[in-house]
């Protein structure tokens, strides 16, 4: 039995572990606050019909009423915050990167462009549905061959253009 005793404690001496623990574990970070607030920092050019309207910043966001609320997102339609689409307006969206997206009234599947406020802080761009405005995606991803969100957005948002069709 006493035979067995160094082997025991030379292959304990060599599984060891030469670094420490905690500096190789990663925490997962803390959810975001169920309370979202608007950022500071939101400054949105506005254009319509090739003149400049005052921008939408946090103060002018935080004035006027959500269109869609829930415990962790705020959405406003683009018409709220710019006036009225008729039919065959379009408003693009657009990220100082140069990457935007236009969408044209009336869109498919009665969808409407909207700025909405994530969880994690950032205003986007994008649409979404009036009856389901923020769906749960969770768990319908690539292995169901559901595709999820398919609906492009902008992020950061720094201009939206409005241009209404000609009478």
């Amino acid at each position: 039995m006493w035979r067995w005793l160094p082997i025991a404690l030379m292959v304990v001496v060599a599984c060891s572990r030469a670094s420490d623990e905690k500096q190789a574990k990663k925490w997962q970070e803390a959810p975001p606050p169920s309370d979202v607030q608007i950022p500071a920092t939101v400054d949105i050019a506005v254009t319509i019909d090739g003149s400049a309207k005052p921008s939408i910043t946090s103060a002018s966001l935080t004035g006027v009423k959500p269109d869609f609320v829930d415990v962790e997102h705020r959405a406003w339609r683009i018409s709220t915050l710019l006036g009225a689409l008729a039919p065959g307006s379009s408003v693009e969206a657009s990220s100082p990167t140069g990457v935007a997206v236009k969408f044209t009234t009336p869109l498919p599947d009665g969808f409407e462009p909207v700025l909405f406020l994530t969880r994690r802080g950032e205003v986007i761009a994008g649409a979404l549905d009036p009856k389901d405005p923020f769906p749960r995606y969770h768990g319908q991803g690539s292995r169901l061959r559901r595709p999820g969100d398919t609906m492009p957005r902008v992020s950061p948002v720094t201009k939206l253009t409005l241009t209404r069709p000609t009478p």
